[in-house]
């Protein structure tokens, strides 16, 4: 696994990939960090269940140029604490991987699963965000308008995935309240 930058890397979680491709704005994920973004074997197994998911997955990995990574088994450290995550706490398994991945390898989790992983990546120090934190800060870059941030939300909540607020502004608030 190589990247250009000492930046951590970015360990995309199921979820926020249906998000993204649910609401027509994958493309945004690799103009935010580019040459970061990471997907995990098992995280793509998981999203290819869908057989709807399999072209849009395959073509997002490979048009945007997304790190694939093998699950390292043979790693007993990371390995261990999967399984434990997965069978003991009854973790998912795309959580349950990223989670950990990233914990023994300083890489920040993109995950809007929040009941699954808030405590455990506060607890250990993981940098985790949400979808509505990568459309915060697509906007701040001028990659998405307001109004566009708004059809995401709108889109992605209609398509029975849940978010937090109803429109940029609302989540800025939100944020603000929260700090």
């Amino acid at each position: 696994m190589s990247k250009s930058t000492n930046d951590p890397l970015i360990i995309l979680d199921s979820d926020v990939i249906r998000h993204f491709l649910k609401g027509g704005q994958i493309h945004i994920l690799p103009k935010l960090y580019p040459r970061r973004l990471v997907i995990l074997d098992i995280v793509k197994s998981e999203l290819c269940q869908s057989r709807h998911l399999v072209d849009q997955v395959c073509n997002f990995i490979s048009f945007f140029k997304i790190i694939e990574v093998q699950f390292p088994t043979h790693d007993m450290k990371i390995f261990s604490e999967y399984i434990r995550l997965r069978e003991v706490e009854l973790r998912g398994d795309g959580e349950s991987a990223c989670m950990a991945f990233a914990k023994f390898n300083n890489h920040i989790i993109a995950s809007s699963n929040l009941k699954d992983i808030q405590k455990y990546c506060i607890d250990n120090g993981i940098t985790y965000l949400t979808t509505m934190d990568l459309l915060l800060e697509a906007y701040y870059k001028n990659l998405i308008s307001k109004d566009d941030c708004t059809e995401f939300i709108r889109t992605v909540k209609e398509s029975g995935s849940k978010l937090p607020v109803d429109t940029i502004d609302q989540y800025i608030e939100l944020l603000n309240r929260t700090q």
